[in-house]
């Protein structure tokens, strides 16, 4: 009730109560005088006057602009934006006034800029196709947008305040994600499945992001999840066409093949039986060689065949390269003299061993110098110029990778014929190879989880580089198809 008395009041009594005070003071020790008695009487007289004409004037003056700040402080805090005060007085208050204008201007453009952005960011989340769903920290749904309702089938209604795990086919998938946030504030494109209101279950990928306040605390999660059950069943169908596809290619490759290889005995089988018939000893013999011949390359086919399709699992370990280009330098080196061939075998000095499989490589690296020394022997060369193959081993500059290059100044391939060297059963020898060497070479090096780089230009030449990482584990020997096996 006291805090309802104006303050003037409260005065007013206070010094009323001390005068009364020190006069009963004075009766009681006998003091008080008529002349001092009539003293007291007037202060006190006095002072109830000026407080009742101070309460007339404060409330006749101040009242009235104290009532109409406090009204308009009312609607500001009922958020009335639009209420403004008069500004026609002209001291103290007018100002007040005009401040109190200018604050609910710059309070109603914020809460307009406030709502705009809102709005904005409201119809963002609703109009995309995406699920965009967020999380409190006691792992119940606080926002699900409408690309979420269309794809899971749920209401919102149905879902805010219900524990999240009820999307997910697999809860401990959400678990996973959220343990990989412990190196992160986000985690993309963490593939999960979805479980909608009818029991279907949609492929997603799924970008979570933390929410913390502004000190750092966690609150939740944001979550974006693509719906990408469409896009993997056209991408599996598209596998399942493309294996078709190349099943279909693998065929006509080895029926073209087997058509050359028979063509080659037929011919050679007439040749066996005209010299049967005609009693030609040495025409047999050519027949029966050609017949031989179209055997062996059946045979290598088949062999081929074989290493392309087998499941590549290498044994890494240290190996010198220099022992294993050394052996290749001791086979190929008749031979190319024999065809007036130079080789050349050029091995870095301090040359580390390298963790790789080496009858792999030795395989790799004799199917390519062969090819080179062919490519040689295929060409016609000017007098000012001899045919030479050059086989080298080095380091790259920066030390993680070995490098085996092997260059020629042969025939050289046009940007064509190079695109489709490691094709399978493609070959430029005509009836002579499987056109399955490169091929096979290519998968060794990526079971090795390394790379070939092939430059050439017509009747200049070729070089392949290849190119084997140094920083193996070698604990973890067996790599398969060029990804590491379960235990790493």
């Amino acid at each position: 009730m006291l805090k309802r008395v104006p303050f003037y009041w409260k005065l007013t009594i206070a010094f009323a109560f001390v005068i009364m005070l020190i006069l009963m003071i004075d009766i009681s020790l006998e003091r008080i005088s008529e002349v001092k008695l009539r003293f007291f009487l007037i202060i006190a007289v006095t002072v109830i006057l000026s407080s009742i004409s101070a309460w007339m004037i404060v409330r006749l003056t101040v009242r009235p602009s104290l009532s109409k700040l406090a009204q308009g402080m009312d609607k500001l805090a009922k958020k009335r934006f639009d209420v403004r005060l008069n500004e026609n007085d002209k001291d103290e208050f007018g100002h007040i006034f005009s401040s109190f204008n200018v604050m609910a201007v710059l309070i109603s453009s914020y809460q307009t800029e406030l709502v705009r952005a809102k709005d904005f960011l409201n119809s963002i989340l609703e109009s995309t196709a995406d699920i965009i769903i967020s999380v409190n920290a006691r792992k119940e749904i606080l926002t699900f947008n409408s690309g979420a309702e269309k794809a899971l089938g749920y209401m919102r209604e149905e879902v805010i305040g219900k524990p999240i795990e009820m999307i997910f086919a697999d809860p401990e998938e959400r678990e996973v994600a959220i343990k990989r946030l412990k190196y992160g504030d986000n985690v993309v494109n963490f593939e999960t499945k979805f479980l909608t209101k009818s029991g279907e279950v949609k492929d997603v990928l799924l970008t979570l992001t933390l929410m913390r306040h502004a000190e750092g605390t966690f609150v939740g999660t944001f979550g974006i999840s693509k719906d990408i059950t469409e896009m993997k069943r056209l991408q599996n169908q598209l596998i399942q066409s493309q294996r078709l596809s190349a099943i279909g290619e693998v065929f006509i490759g080895i029926q073209h093949s087997m058509k050359n290889m028979l063509n080659t005995c037929k011919g050679g089988a007439y040749m066996v039986r005209t010299g049967l018939a005609k009693d030609k000893r040495e025409m047999f013999e050519e027949g029966w060689e050609i017949v031989q011949i179209g055997i062996d390359r059946m045979s290598d086919l088949s062999k081929d065949l074989l290493k392309y399709v087998k499941d590549w699992k290498p044994k890494l370990e240290p190996v010198d390269l220099s022992k294993v280009l050394s052996d290749i330098d001791t086979e190929i080196r008749k031979s190319a003299k024999d065809k007036g061939i130079e080789f050349h075998l050029d091995i870095a000095k301090e040359l580390p061993e390298i963790p790789c499989d080496a009858p792999m490589i030795h395989s790799v690296m004799m199917d390519i110098v062969s090819n080179a020394v062919d490519a040689c022997f295929w060409k016609d060369y000017s007098d000012l110029e001899k045919p030479n193959v050059c086989v080298k081993a080095y380091l790259r500059n920066g030390r993680d990778k070995a490098v085996l290059e092997v260059a020629d100044n042969g025939c050289g391939m046009t940007e064509e014929v190079k695109k489709k060297i490691f094709t399978p059963f493609f070959s430029t020898k005509s009836k002579a190879g499987t056109g399955l060497g490169l091929s096979i070479t290519s998968r060794m090096i990526e079971v090795h989880n390394g790379n070939i780089d092939v430059e050439s230009e017509p009747d200049m030449g070729t070089v392949f580089r290849i190119m084997l990482p140094m920083n193996v584990n070698l604990k973890n020997k067996e790599i398969s198809d060029g990804k590491e096996s379960a235990g790493n």
